[in-house]
């Protein structure tokens, strides 16, 4: 038991030891080589620019309002902003011959918006196309499962469509509207 034997340091007497900070400085070249492109990512992550344009995408993307710099990159022509302004006024207007002409200057550059509370609105429209305009969209909305939940007024609304429009086709459109919801 007291026969061990000492141990041999043949290796390590031959070549000097290195210390722990030369073995770090090892350490932190054997990883992956770095290129300019890496560089220039990291670079351009840390520009403010990036920043703003991730704090723009969040905007976005949390319900908030473009800003102008996306909105000309995303909208050249302008089209989305006039719209948008066209379904401010419909949502801001509170007559009824306010809301009829905004409803008239919006359909007059192109449909309805996916909106079950604007389309619920519309219904009051004094003329029967806008009004059968915005039951089939009702429609085409509840038919692609878009409309969950349909405005509280909705059904009170058709009702009154369906006893008291004067077009019969509006009648129709209503009860059938109506069914299919309640």
């Amino acid at each position: 038991m007291g026969d061990r034997m000492p141990r041999s340091n043949d290796d390590s007497s031959d070549k000097p030891r290195r210390s722990w900070r030369e073995i770090d400085k090892g350490r932190d070249k054997s990883g992956p080589k770095r290129t300019s492109t890496d560089r220039d990512r990291d670079r351009f992550e840390k520009s403010t620019a990036y920043t703003r344009y991730k704090q723009n995408l969040e905007k976005v993307f949390s319900g908030g309002e473009l800003s102008d710099a996306m909105r000309d990159r995303l909208d050249p022509t302008g089209a989305g902003k006039a719209r948008d302004a066209l379904l401010k006024k419909v949502r801001e207007a509170e007559d009824s011959k306010g809301f009829a002409e905004a409803i008239d200057a919006l359909l007059a550059q192109g449909d309805f918006p996916d909106d079950p509370y604007l389309l619920d609105r519309a219904l009051e429209h004094p003329k029967p196309p806008v009004v059968l305009k915005s039951l089939a969209h009702l429609g085409a909305l509840a038919a692609d499962g878009k409309l969950p939940k349909p405005p509280a007024s909705l059904k009170q609304r058709l009702a009154s469509l369906e006893l008291t429009h004067d077009d019969p086709d509006v009648q129709e459109q209503a009860h059938a509207l109506a069914k299919k919801l309640f």
